[in-house]
Protein backbone atom coordinates (compact mmCIF):
# COMPACT_ATOMS: atom_id res chain seq x y z
CA UNK A 1 0.00 0.00 0.00
CA UNK A 2 0.80 3.40 -0.71
CA UNK A 3 2.89 4.97 2.56
CA UNK A 4 1.47 8.59 1.54
CA UNK A 5 -1.73 6.96 1.77
CA UNK A 6 -0.91 5.31 5.09
CA UNK A 7 0.24 8.11 6.96
CA UNK A 8 -2.36 10.26 5.48
CA UNK A 9 -5.14 8.44 6.22
CA UNK A 10 -4.78 5.57 8.11
CA UNK A 11 -2.12 7.12 10.73
CA UNK A 12 -3.97 8.40 14.20
CA UNK A 13 -5.15 6.65 17.34
CA UNK A 14 -8.22 5.71 16.09
CA UNK A 15 -7.76 2.42 14.23
CA UNK A 16 -7.80 2.90 10.39
CA UNK A 17 -10.80 1.93 8.31
CA UNK A 18 -8.99 -0.45 6.40
CA UNK A 19 -7.60 -2.31 9.55
CA UNK A 20 -10.81 -2.21 11.18
CA UNK A 21 -12.93 -4.07 7.59
CA UNK A 22 -10.45 -6.36 7.69
CA UNK A 23 -10.61 -7.13 10.90
CA UNK A 24 -14.04 -7.72 10.99
CA UNK A 25 -13.83 -10.18 8.44
CA UNK A 26 -11.65 -11.87 9.96
CA UNK A 27 -14.22 -12.12 13.10
CA UNK A 28 -16.81 -13.76 11.37
CA UNK A 29 -14.95 -16.14 9.19
CA UNK A 30 -15.50 -18.48 11.66
CA UNK A 31 -19.32 -17.86 11.75
CA UNK A 32 -19.03 -17.79 7.83
CA UNK A 33 -17.24 -21.41 7.98
CA UNK A 34 -19.89 -22.46 10.11
CA UNK A 35 -23.09 -21.67 8.18
CA UNK A 36 -21.58 -22.38 4.70
CA UNK A 37 -18.07 -24.58 3.83
CA UNK A 38 -17.90 -21.99 1.00
CA UNK A 39 -17.31 -19.62 3.75
CA UNK A 40 -18.54 -15.80 2.79
CA UNK A 41 -20.23 -14.82 -0.23
CA UNK A 42 -19.58 -11.97 -1.30
CA UNK A 43 -21.83 -10.45 -3.73
CA UNK A 44 -20.45 -8.46 -6.66
CA UNK A 45 -22.24 -5.65 -8.85
CA UNK A 46 -19.32 -4.84 -11.23
CA UNK A 47 -19.36 -0.96 -9.14
CA UNK A 48 -16.45 0.35 -7.24
CA UNK A 49 -17.50 -0.61 -4.44
CA UNK A 50 -17.54 -4.19 -5.29
CA UNK A 51 -14.30 -3.78 -6.32
CA UNK A 52 -13.07 -2.59 -3.33
CA UNK A 53 -14.66 -5.12 -1.52
CA UNK A 54 -13.39 -8.20 -3.40
CA UNK A 55 -9.76 -6.46 -3.03
CA UNK A 56 -10.40 -6.54 0.75
CA UNK A 57 -11.29 -9.78 0.92
CA UNK A 58 -7.81 -10.92 -1.22
CA UNK A 59 -6.32 -9.15 1.46
CA UNK A 60 -7.63 -10.70 4.71
CA UNK A 61 -7.14 -13.91 3.53
CA UNK A 62 -10.42 -15.42 4.28
CA UNK A 63 -12.33 -18.41 2.35
CA UNK A 64 -14.86 -16.77 0.09
CA UNK A 65 -16.55 -16.63 -3.51
CA UNK A 66 -17.84 -14.32 -5.66
CA UNK A 67 -21.06 -13.95 -6.97
CA UNK A 68 -23.35 -12.05 -9.47
CA UNK A 69 -26.98 -11.43 -9.82
CA UNK A 70 -27.72 -10.97 -13.69
CA UNK A 71 -30.56 -8.96 -13.81
CA UNK A 72 -30.67 -8.25 -17.52
CA UNK A 73 -30.40 -4.72 -17.06
CA UNK A 74 -26.56 -4.55 -16.91
CA UNK A 75 -25.12 -1.91 -19.49
CA UNK A 76 -23.10 -4.17 -21.80
CA UNK A 77 -19.70 -2.78 -20.82
CA UNK A 78 -20.89 -3.73 -17.22
CA UNK A 79 -21.59 -7.30 -18.62
CA UNK A 80 -17.94 -7.41 -20.24
CA UNK A 81 -16.21 -6.20 -17.22
CA UNK A 82 -17.87 -8.41 -14.60
CA UNK A 83 -16.68 -11.42 -16.68
CA UNK A 84 -13.66 -10.15 -17.30
CA UNK A 85 -13.43 -9.94 -13.71
CA UNK A 86 -14.23 -13.36 -12.65
CA UNK A 87 -12.15 -15.11 -15.34
CA UNK A 88 -9.04 -13.29 -13.26
CA UNK A 89 -10.19 -14.38 -9.68
CA UNK A 90 -10.93 -17.35 -10.98
CA UNK A 91 -7.28 -17.83 -12.24
CA UNK A 92 -5.99 -16.44 -8.53
CA UNK A 93 -8.30 -19.84 -7.62
CA UNK A 94 -11.16 -17.68 -6.27
CA UNK A 95 -14.47 -19.25 -6.88
CA UNK A 96 -16.83 -17.13 -9.18
CA UNK A 97 -20.82 -17.55 -10.18
CA UNK A 98 -22.90 -16.05 -11.95
CA UNK A 99 -26.56 -16.61 -11.16
CA UNK A 100 -29.32 -15.77 -14.05
CA UNK A 101 -32.55 -14.98 -13.31
CA UNK A 102 -36.19 -17.23 -13.75
CA UNK A 103 -37.57 -14.99 -16.20
CA UNK A 104 -35.97 -11.69 -17.66
CA UNK A 105 -36.97 -7.83 -16.17
CA UNK A 106 -38.95 -7.61 -19.17
CA UNK A 107 -41.06 -10.40 -18.43
CA UNK A 108 -41.47 -9.70 -15.03
CA UNK A 109 -43.13 -6.44 -15.88
CA UNK A 110 -45.69 -8.08 -18.20
CA UNK A 111 -46.39 -10.26 -15.47
CA UNK A 112 -46.98 -7.61 -12.85
CA UNK A 113 -48.57 -5.74 -15.69
CA UNK A 114 -46.67 -2.33 -14.52
CA UNK A 115 -43.03 -0.60 -14.49
CA UNK A 116 -41.35 -0.64 -11.28
CA UNK A 117 -41.10 2.57 -9.49
CA UNK A 118 -38.98 4.21 -6.22
CA UNK A 119 -41.57 2.36 -4.44
CA UNK A 120 -42.67 -0.88 -5.89
CA UNK A 121 -39.74 -2.25 -7.10
CA UNK A 122 -40.20 -5.58 -7.39
CA UNK A 123 -37.81 -6.03 -10.37
CA UNK A 124 -34.88 -5.66 -6.89
CA UNK A 125 -36.82 -8.01 -5.40
CA UNK A 126 -36.98 -10.88 -8.17
CA UNK A 127 -33.85 -10.04 -10.13
CA UNK A 128 -30.87 -9.05 -7.16
CA UNK A 129 -32.47 -9.76 -3.80
CA UNK A 130 -33.91 -13.60 -4.47
CA UNK A 131 -32.40 -16.51 -2.24
CA UNK A 132 -30.03 -18.52 -4.27
CA UNK A 133 -30.57 -21.79 -2.47
CA UNK A 134 -26.71 -22.92 -2.84
CA UNK A 135 -26.27 -19.70 -0.76
CA UNK A 136 -29.07 -20.05 1.95
CA UNK A 137 -26.90 -20.11 5.06
CA UNK A 138 -23.98 -18.60 3.56
CA UNK A 139 -22.76 -15.19 5.50
CA UNK A 140 -22.76 -12.21 2.83
CA UNK A 141 -20.95 -9.48 2.48
CA UNK A 142 -21.44 -6.62 0.08
CA UNK A 143 -19.99 -3.43 -0.68
CA UNK A 144 -23.04 -1.10 0.79
CA UNK A 145 -22.10 2.57 2.38
CA UNK A 146 -24.12 4.64 4.39
CA UNK A 147 -22.31 7.99 2.32
CA UNK A 148 -24.55 6.26 -0.72
CA UNK A 149 -28.12 7.46 0.38
CA UNK A 150 -29.84 8.79 3.19
CA UNK A 151 -31.92 5.06 3.22
CA UNK A 152 -28.63 3.20 3.23
CA UNK A 153 -27.38 5.55 6.36
CA UNK A 154 -30.23 4.77 8.62
CA UNK A 155 -30.80 1.35 7.44
CA UNK A 156 -27.69 -0.38 6.75
CA UNK A 157 -24.96 -1.19 9.58
CA UNK A 158 -21.19 -3.26 9.77
CA UNK A 159 -23.77 -6.38 11.11
CA UNK A 160 -27.11 -6.80 10.31
CA UNK A 161 -28.75 -9.95 10.88
CA UNK A 162 -32.12 -10.51 9.56
CA UNK A 163 -35.46 -12.84 8.83
CA UNK A 164 -35.22 -13.74 5.33
CA UNK A 165 -39.50 -13.05 4.63
CA UNK A 166 -39.82 -10.27 7.55
CA UNK A 167 -37.26 -7.31 6.62
CA UNK A 168 -38.69 -5.51 9.99
CA UNK A 169 -37.29 -7.96 12.00
CA UNK A 170 -33.46 -6.67 11.81
CA UNK A 171 -31.36 -5.92 14.22
CA UNK A 172 -28.11 -3.99 13.40
CA UNK A 173 -24.75 -4.21 15.34
CA UNK A 174 -21.80 -1.35 15.05
CA UNK A 175 -18.31 -3.19 14.64
CA UNK A 176 -16.72 -0.95 17.12
CA UNK A 177 -18.48 -2.56 19.76
CA UNK A 178 -17.04 -6.09 20.08
CA UNK A 179 -19.13 -7.26 22.59
CA UNK A 180 -22.39 -6.22 21.10
CA UNK A 181 -21.06 -8.22 17.82
CA UNK A 182 -20.75 -11.25 19.86
CA UNK A 183 -24.32 -11.31 21.43
CA UNK A 184 -25.08 -12.03 18.17
CA UNK A 185 -24.35 -15.67 18.29
CA UNK A 186 -28.00 -16.76 19.00
CA UNK A 187 -29.31 -15.73 15.65
CA UNK A 188 -26.42 -17.24 13.80
CA UNK A 189 -28.15 -20.38 12.63
CA UNK A 190 -31.94 -19.04 11.85
CA UNK A 191 -31.46 -15.39 10.17
CA UNK A 192 -30.14 -13.89 7.17
CA UNK A 193 -26.21 -13.01 8.49
CA UNK A 194 -24.68 -10.46 6.55
CA UNK A 195 -20.92 -8.31 6.65
CA UNK A 196 -20.69 -5.03 4.98
CA UNK A 197 -16.77 -4.38 5.92
CA UNK A 198 -16.77 -0.53 3.69
CA UNK A 199 -20.38 0.56 5.78
CA UNK A 200 -18.54 3.86 7.35
CA UNK A 201 -15.98 4.40 3.92
CA UNK A 202 -16.41 7.83 3.14
CA UNK A 203 -16.51 8.65 -1.07
CA UNK A 204 -13.62 10.31 -0.39
CA UNK A 205 -12.01 7.62 1.11
CA UNK A 206 -13.24 5.09 -1.22
CA UNK A 207 -11.34 6.82 -3.92
CA UNK A 208 -8.63 7.66 -2.33
CA UNK A 209 -8.57 3.52 -1.90
CA UNK A 210 -8.81 2.59 -5.27
CA UNK A 211 -6.52 5.14 -6.51
CA UNK A 212 -3.62 4.08 -3.78
CA UNK A 213 -4.22 0.37 -4.87
CA UNK A 214 -3.88 0.91 -8.30
CA UNK A 215 -7.66 -1.10 -8.10
CA UNK A 216 -9.07 -1.63 -11.57
CA UNK A 217 -12.58 -0.28 -11.82
CA UNK A 218 -15.39 -0.58 -14.29
CA UNK A 219 -15.02 1.78 -17.26
CA UNK A 220 -18.14 3.56 -17.33
CA UNK A 221 -16.58 6.00 -14.48
CA UNK A 222 -14.03 6.95 -16.96
CA UNK A 223 -17.30 8.10 -19.23
CA UNK A 224 -18.65 10.09 -16.65
CA UNK A 225 -20.79 7.91 -14.70
CA UNK A 226 -21.08 8.13 -11.01
CA UNK A 227 -23.10 5.16 -10.95
CA UNK A 228 -23.23 1.75 -12.04
CA UNK A 229 -26.75 -0.21 -12.09
CA UNK A 230 -29.85 -1.51 -13.96
CA UNK A 231 -30.04 0.85 -16.78
CA UNK A 232 -33.68 3.40 -16.63
CA UNK A 233 -33.30 2.28 -12.59
CA UNK A 234 -35.98 4.56 -10.89
CA UNK A 235 -33.54 5.23 -8.02
CA UNK A 236 -30.80 6.87 -10.58
CA UNK A 237 -33.44 9.91 -10.93
CA UNK A 238 -32.03 12.25 -13.74
CA UNK A 239 -29.17 9.75 -15.21
CA UNK A 240 -31.53 7.63 -16.86
CA UNK A 241 -31.78 10.35 -19.28
CA UNK A 242 -28.36 10.01 -20.22
CA UNK A 243 -28.14 6.28 -19.98
CA UNK A 244 -31.32 6.61 -22.54
CA UNK A 245 -29.18 8.71 -25.00
CA UNK A 246 -26.12 6.52 -24.67
CA UNK A 247 -28.19 2.69 -25.22
CA UNK A 248 -31.27 3.89 -27.11
CA UNK A 249 -31.99 0.11 -27.57
CA UNK A 250 -32.99 0.04 -24.17
CA UNK A 251 -35.09 3.00 -24.76
CA UNK A 252 -37.06 1.67 -27.83
CA UNK A 253 -37.52 -2.01 -25.75
CA UNK A 254 -38.69 0.06 -22.54
CA UNK A 255 -41.36 1.64 -25.02
CA UNK A 256 -42.12 -1.56 -26.50
CA UNK A 257 -42.41 -3.35 -22.84
CA UNK A 258 -44.81 -0.01 -21.63
CA UNK A 259 -47.24 -0.90 -25.50
CA UNK A 260 -47.45 -4.51 -24.50
CA UNK A 261 -48.03 -3.61 -21.05
CA UNK A 262 -50.69 -1.72 -21.96
CA UNK A 263 -52.45 -3.78 -24.61
CA UNK A 264 -52.52 -6.69 -21.54
CA UNK A 265 -54.27 -4.12 -19.03
CA UNK A 266 -56.83 -3.15 -21.62
CA UNK A 267 -57.68 -7.06 -22.41
CA UNK A 268 -58.11 -7.93 -18.84
CA UNK A 269 -60.32 -4.57 -17.80
CA UNK A 270 -57.50 -2.85 -16.04
CA UNK A 271 -57.43 0.78 -15.11
CA UNK A 272 -55.32 2.83 -16.80
CA UNK A 273 -55.37 5.58 -14.10
CA UNK A 274 -53.50 8.85 -16.12
CA UNK A 275 -54.98 8.11 -19.19
CA UNK A 276 -52.05 6.92 -21.66
CA UNK A 277 -52.75 6.62 -24.85
CA UNK A 278 -49.51 5.06 -26.36
CA UNK A 279 -46.51 3.06 -24.48
CA UNK A 280 -44.33 6.08 -25.45
CA UNK A 281 -47.14 8.35 -23.33
CA UNK A 282 -46.71 5.93 -20.31
CA UNK A 283 -42.71 5.74 -20.90
CA UNK A 284 -42.27 9.53 -20.65
CA UNK A 285 -44.46 9.81 -17.83
CA UNK A 286 -42.63 6.78 -15.78
CA UNK A 287 -39.13 8.85 -16.94
CA UNK A 288 -39.93 12.20 -16.07
CA UNK A 289 -42.94 12.90 -13.58
CA UNK A 290 -42.53 14.62 -10.22
CA UNK A 291 -45.43 12.90 -8.28
CA UNK A 292 -45.07 12.29 -4.48
CA UNK A 293 -43.71 8.67 -3.98
CA UNK A 294 -47.35 7.77 -2.86
CA UNK A 295 -48.55 8.47 -6.34
CA UNK A 296 -45.95 6.62 -8.36
CA UNK A 297 -47.82 3.35 -9.04
CA UNK A 298 -49.11 5.03 -12.35
CA UNK A 299 -51.84 2.31 -12.80
CA UNK A 300 -54.52 1.88 -10.16
CA UNK A 301 -54.21 -2.22 -9.10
Amino acid sequence: MDKVFQQSIFDGTEQSMFNRSIQLIKEFEAVALYRNPIGYAVGYSGGKDSDVLVNLFIKSGVKFMVFHNHTTLDAPETVYYIRKKFKQWESMGIPCKIYYPEQSFWSLCLKKKMLPSRIVRFCCSELKEKEIPELKYATHSFGVRKAESVKRAVLRDSIETRNRVDYSDKKIFHFDNTSEVKETGSCYTNKYFIVNPIAYWSDEYLWNYIESEKIEINPLYSEGFCRIGCIGCPVAGKHREEEFKRYPKYKERYIKLCNEIMAIRKQEGLTNKYNFRTGEDYFNFWLNNKLPDQEYDLFKI
